[in-house]
């Protein structure tokens, strides 16, 4: 599956949990209102409290209604078994929104950078990251995909001038490609197993395309064209 089709199937979802959390909220809502004063059904102008409970037919505490440490909303479910499964809260930056495994480590974070942009991140069943959309210092948008040992796998970044990046690693985290660009034009550097680059191919200052082979001890010659 195409990292396009994965973002893809990350947005529907996401909207599906911001539905479901604004009906869980409403029918909570709904379900203290109705409890008051031990009648089926009341109507109330405002209801006001500090935390709200939901339990289940066992007693259990399933759904929670209150604020975090900073003092921002906070809304939990949790399963029968205490694990959490769904929090929509905030931080300092913004909104949150996370979903749970049943194993209680965290399958997929909505949140915000401190700078103010929105980041997705899913996780493995160990509780590793998966997936990481982000943005940088600079504002421009992030890809990371990672490996089960949780090393980098795929990095789709910019570097500070604007320009894409492309980098691949090996299974032991040492980068294996790297697409950049730089004032000349693109740039294509490829690495060995045990992380010095052995390749280039760029532009020189006039335009013209440059080739790079190097041993691992950085000796090597470069191909210009010419005569």
């Amino acid at each position: 599956m195409t990292i396009e089709q994965r973002m893809d199937q990350l947005e529907k979802r996401n909207k599906r949990l911001t539905v479901a959390l604004t009906m869980m909220v409403v029918v909570v809502c709904a379900v203290v209102t109705m409890a008051a004063m031990d009648q089926k059904i009341s109507t109330f102008d405002t209801v006001m409290a500090r935390r709200i409970f939901v339990t289940n037919d066992a007693g259990d505490f399933v759904v929670s209604i209150g604020d975090n440490d900073g003092g921002d909303g906070l809304v939990r479910t949790k399963s029968a078994k205490g694990k959490a499964l769904v929090e929509l809260t905030s931080t300092a930056a913004g909104g949150v929104v996370a979903t749970y495994q049943p194993n209680g480590k965290e399958l997929v974070r909505l949140g915000t950078t401190v700078e103010g942009q929105g980041t997705v991140t899913t996780y493995q069943p160990n509780g590793k990251e998966l997936v990481r959309l982000g943005a940088t210092t600079g504002g421009n948008g992030t890809v990371t995909t990672y490996q089960p040992n949780g090393k980098e796998l795929v990095d789709l970044g910019a570097t500070d001038n604007g320009y894409g990046t492309v980098t691949t690693y090996q299974p032991n985290g040492k980068q294996l490609v790297e697409l950049i660009a730089n004032d000349n034009g693109g740039v294509v550097d490829v690495f060995n197993k045990t992380g010095e680059t052995i390749v280039t191919l760029d532009a020189d200052e006039y335009g013209n395309g440059v080739v790079g082979a190097w041993n691992r001890k950085g000796k090597g010659r470069t191909l210009k064209p010419g005569p």
